[in-house]
């Protein structure tokens, strides 16, 4: 217990720590940069709009629950309860996480943006291991674990997902390589198509709703950003980003109905 109890702390710092040096990028005072400027500076097909970003709120707000409810759970309940063992499960992959978040928001606003794509790939890397090791998204595990850890987790990985798609295309373009507005558009249709299939692939065979739905927003505000710029030119990528939202919404109401019959039958099995 006394290891989970060390995790469960460090876990939390790590996050404070991030989430310190996240407000501090909202200013000047850790770059020569704000997020929406250098969100303008880089701006490719795939960029999302503006309002997007938001979901970051959210993504902060379900972590500090998270991490809140670790860290009682963790001095109060023996080892074997369910948090305790998914604190174990996570390790050091979490504090790693965060500590590669805070670096990346200095190096984005310091106008590294090769790096700060390094640092989001750490990122993706450790949830993806999270997410394997808790095996996202399990239901039966309790509603604890489901709204607490899975779900936070979900949808961050869901988002780090997105963000690691649109910083590729911002290095491209800060390589000069999307100068040409048809290498911009076929490499944003890669990337818009990469984002769909891996919604769909993962709501569609690890059941996990809340990443679909994540990669539903990311990609509505990349739609949401080609009306707003009005050009033409990249309309096509509105009915590419709307296929793919068809797509993951069939995946999600697919394991929603797969859960109802399945929830069916065991209650039908212990009358």
């Amino acid at each position: 217990m006394r290891y989970i109890r060390q995790l469960a702390i460090i876990n939390f710092i790590s996050y404070c720590f991030a989430f310190l040096i996240s407000m501090l990028g909202q200013t000047r005072d850790i770059g020569g940069y704000t997020m929406g400027e250098m969100s303008a500076k880089y701006e490719s097909g795939i960029t999302p709009a503006a309002f997007t970003f938001s979901i970051w709120s959210v993504i902060y707000t379900a972590l500090f629950l998270m991490l809140i409810v670790h860290l009682i759970k963790a001095f109060s309940e023996q080892q074997q309860f369910v948090t305790n063992q998914e604190v174990f499960q996570i390790g050091f992959s979490f504090s790693i996480n965060q500590l590669a978040i805070a670096t990346w928001v200095y190096t984005w606003l310091n106008d590294i943006p090769g790096l700060s794509l390094v640092l989001l790939l750490v990122q993706l890397f450790t949830l993806y291991y999270m997410a394997k090791r808790l095996q996202l998204l399990i239901p039966q595990k309790g509603k604890l674990s489901l709204f607490i850890t899975q779900l936070p987790l979900s949808i961050y990985f869901g988002w780090i997902t997105i963000a690691c798609l649109a910083n590729f295309a911002a290095w491209l373009v800060s390589l000069g390589w999307l100068a040409n507005p048809a290498v911009d558009l076929y490499v944003s249709y890669a990337l818009l198509l990469t984002a769909a299939v891996l919604g769909t692939v993962t709501v569609y065979f690890k059941h996990n709703i809340f990443y679909g739905l994540i990669i539903i927003w990311g990609i509505y505000g990349i739609l949401m950003k080609r009306f707003e710029e009005a050009d033409p030119y990249f309309h096509s990528l509105i009915y590419l980003g709307a296929f793919g939202i068809i797509l993951i919404l069939l995946a999600i109401i697919r394991s929603i109905l797969n859960y109802s019959n399945t929830q069916k039958r065991t209650f039908l099995s212990r009358k």
